[in-house]
């Protein structure tokens, strides 16, 4: 099957969709969602955000098939969260091209470093930042994710 995949900006009306695998994906691997605190900004996915963040999708023929979210931490500092891919289109290199976007864009804001947080039990996440020069902090994130990584953009890019 040949698939037909773009990366856009993401729209109210993906919301629904992209809430519902992501969502799902947390559950699967032990996760339990929480849409009001951790989980705010993809509650909101596609949604307009008081925060300085974009939201991108990807689509198979217009389907919401994975999802990314560049949030505002500082003028030279984004974070990458909200980061799935529906599990029948994982190990295709839909992941990596939607953390390209997210790059491009950070890059494009002046952002000079990137952090992102994660849960123990995603591994294949995992495996993929540090296959892409994301660096494991040793700090503990203060949001109930097990572990803070970094990306260095001017290194990087």
């Amino acid at each position: 099957m040949k698939l037909n995949i773009q990366i856009r900006k993401a729209r109210a009306e993906d919301n629904a969709e992209v809430t519902a695998f992501a969502f799902g994906i947390m559950r699967s691997v032990g996760i339990e969602p929480d849409p009001e605190n951790i989980d705010s900004a993809l509650a909101g996915f596609g949604k307009k955000h008081e925060t300085l963040s974009r939201d991108f999708v990807a689509v198979d023929c217009e389907r919401p098939i994975g999802a990314i979210i560049l949030k505002r931490i500082s003028s030279v500092v984004g974070e990458v969260t909200g980061f799935y891919v529906r599990p029948d289109y994982q190990n295709q290199g839909i992941g990596v091209r939607l953390l390209d976007s997210a790059l491009f864009a950070a890059v494009k804001a002046g952002y000079e470093k990137l952090e992102l947080t994660t849960n123990r039990n995603l591994t294949t996440a995992i495996r993929l930042y540090e296959s892409l020069g994301w660096v494991r902090q040793p700090e503990k994130p203060d949001n109930g994710a097990d572990y803070l990584y970094s990306l260095d953009l001017r290194k990087s890019v």
